[in-house]
């Protein structure tokens, strides 16, 4: 019984230090901004988006991935992707209603590039937290009332859902 113990204290200790490593908390309490909608409308995500077609703003549509070196991307993701396996793809969106700040969120892991007037428009911020259901992370970005290219890259699944919604 104490060797069962031990085990189960050195397990427990062992947890504390992955989870500690990774640096990254869990659950959707520990989202640094409010999420729910996003997380709400990334559940309701059905059948993909027809390849080619534009995403619409304030609406979760599930994309199709190609993988990752088949992916016609408009220009290399700022990030090289980790897994050599990964997918990826770009979105095309007409302007946002009005010039400001958007979140953009996913479902799965992934890396989100934004290319606006043929420049990568740079993040505010970010949060992500495994063990949220439908919503594993979150960019701010700075978005211009100009048409804009969504890039996804280094997604482990060939669909993934993603939402551009107001701040």
């Amino acid at each position: 019984m104490k060797r069962l113990a031990g085990l189960a204290a050195l397990a427990a200790l062992f947890a504390a230090a992955v989870a500690a490593e990774a640096g990254e908390p869990s659950g959707c309490d520990k989202l640094a901004w409010p999420l729910a909608y996003e997380q709400a409308a990334l559940a309701r995500s059905a059948s993909p988006l027809a390849p080619g077609a534009a995403l619409a703003y304030d609406t979760a549509e599930t994309v199709r991935l190609a993988p990752f070196a088949e992916a016609k991307l408009d220009r290399p993701p700022e990030r090289a992707p980790r897994n050599s396996r990964s997918f990826a793809g770009a979105l095309a969106l007409g302007a946002p209603p009005a010039a400001g700040n958007y979140k953009i969120s996913l479902s799965g892991e992934g890396w989100i590039d934004v290319i606006q007037g043929g420049a990568f428009v740079k993040p505010l911020g970010f949060t992500g937290a495994p063990g949220c259901p439908n919503l594993r992370k979150s960019v701010k970005f700075p978005l211009a009332a100009a048409p804009l290219t969504l890039q996804l890259s280094d997604v482990k699944n060939p669909e993934i859902a993603v939402i551009v919604s107001p701040e």
